[in-house]
């Protein structure tokens, strides 16, 4: 058994602290990583609630599989979207500012699920750890990066950005099933689903040099 609270109030504490001794765009990201982290654990509490939901008499009517891929992925990301969402809504934030502020949400959600997932299951297995950081540890950083970037290409076109948010949500769910569902399978399938965030990222990676190379 672990403590998820516990965990929580380790990481959570010196972040907390620190939003009230910085200042700027320093502070601005330490705090919205601390709100990943809320939004993590949050996300644990919803899913442990549909898992009972979704359980008849005894009887569940999804397998767990079946949870990881359709629901679990829907939960986290509208989760970690909300932060952004307000910080869009609240201030008067400049493109940057968006990505900035969808990363370190996701970098938080990552870094407290990740902390839960090893005390669970082991931290003494070094190879472990490090499949389980550039995997799902990647996975949630991209899905952050589909939704910031996508935001920040349309902030300011008025009505346009409801329905890109949306499709944003849809793209970031769907690239964490893919993901879910390929690592819940078996030999080259599951090696394919760990290296997928991995794969993303360096064509993210690559985009963002050549988009900033001179023509």
């Amino acid at each position: 058994m672990i403590y998820t609270e516990n965990i929580f109030v380790c990481l959570a504490a010196p972040l907390l602290i620190a939003v009230f001794l910085l200042k700027g765009e320093t502070r601005r990201f330490i705090g919205f990583f601390l709100l990943g982290l809320t939004a993590c654990i949050l996300s644990g509490y919803i899913n442990s609630f549909i898992a009972i939901a979704v359980t008849d008499n005894g009887r569940a009517t999804l397998t767990v599989a079946q949870a990881l891929v359709r629901m679990t992925p829907i939960c986290e990301e509208v989760m970690k979207a909300l932060p952004v969402f307000f910080f869009m809504a609240m201030a008067n934030p400049r493109r940057e500012d968006i990505v900035a502020v969808a990363f370190a949400v996701g970098l938080g959600f990552a870094t407290f699920e990740s902390c839960c997932y090893i005390t669970q299951y082991g931290a003494e297995d070094f190879f472990f750890a490090l499949i389980r950081g550039f995997s799902a540890g990647v996975m949630h950083t991209i899905c952050a990066a589909i939704l910031g970037y996508g935001l920040a290409l349309v902030y300011g076109r008025g009505r346009l950005v409801a329905p890109v948010a949306f499709a944003l949500l849809c793209a970031s769910c769907t690239f964490h099933s893919i993901y879910n569902l390929l690592s819940a399978a078996q030999g080259a399938w599951r090696a394919a689903g760990y290296l997928l965030p991995v794969i993303t990222a360096a064509a993210i990676l690559l985009w963002q040099r050549r988009r900033k190379e001179p023509a």
